[in-house]
């Protein structure tokens, strides 16, 4: 059985054309990549009829980056990605603030999809204006 047909196949987002002029698709790997990013990114209670649905790193926008709060970030991701993304298990999420941009924090989320035996990592910018 193929990865597209174990992991899925959705809308690229955000919305863009595909070669056939309908909307574009991603399927395998790069569309739990993309489900990562969508949670990550969505407010709890942003999503009608869903409003469990998210994480709470929107809330954390506007916070000072101290220890603290790259647990909280951490914390957030893991506990978002445990709750949303069922097709994937979390092996490490790093939160790192960035020494160059004095606002923004790394956040790296390592992963396998047991499914496909695949790995992933995903390095997630995090704009803190409180940075």
């Amino acid at each position: 059985m193929s990865a597209s047909r174990i992991l899925g196949r959705g809308v690229r987002f955000p919305f863009r054309p595909g070669s056939d002029g309908g909307f574009a698709f991603v399927d395998s790997e790069d569309v739990v990549a993309q489900s990562i990013q969508l949670i990550l990114l969505t407010r709890l209670g942003e999503r009608q009829m869903r409003f469990d649905f998210g994480s709470d790193l929107p809330r954390l926008i506007f916070a000072p980056i101290t220890s603290s709060t790259l647990v909280e970030i951490e914390e957030a991701a893991r506990i978002a990605l445990r709750d949303w993304e069922r097709r994937i298990r979390v092996q490490s999420v790093s939160a790192v603030p960035d020494p160059d941009v004095n606002s923004k924090v790394v956040l790296t989320i390592t992963y396998e999809i047991p499914q496909t035996n695949a790995r992933g990592n995903l390095v997630f910018p995090f704009y803190l204006q409180g940075g």
